[in-house]
């Protein structure tokens, strides 16, 4: 893949998560009142891991661990997710 597609598929991937953070914001507008705790927790939650992505997204070297722990399989990538389905 040449480096412009390259960028273009980067572009549209964070797009994408902007548009997913954006999405889990209005959730939380609609299921819960602003004054409820669990309404502060999934933001500030939200906001935790979009700004972790973005710091990870810009530290290189970071970067590449981590992708060389996920192809080495190193890495749960459905830590939570799976739990959380398992008992829904």
């Amino acid at each position: 893949m040449n480096s412009f597609k390259t960028k273009e598929k980067a572009e549209k991937n964070f797009k994408n998560i902007k548009a997913a953070v954006k999405g889990l914001y209005e959730i939380l507008d609609l299921s819960l009142s602003e004054d409820d705790f669990y309404y502060e927790a999934g933001k500030d939650n939200i906001t935790a891991i979009y700004k972790n992505l973005i710091e990870l997204l810009l530290n290189e070297y970071g970067l590449r661990q981590l992708l060389k722990k996920i192809q080495n399989s190193e890495v749960d990538l459905n830590i939570v997710l799976n739990e959380y389905l398992a008992n829904a």
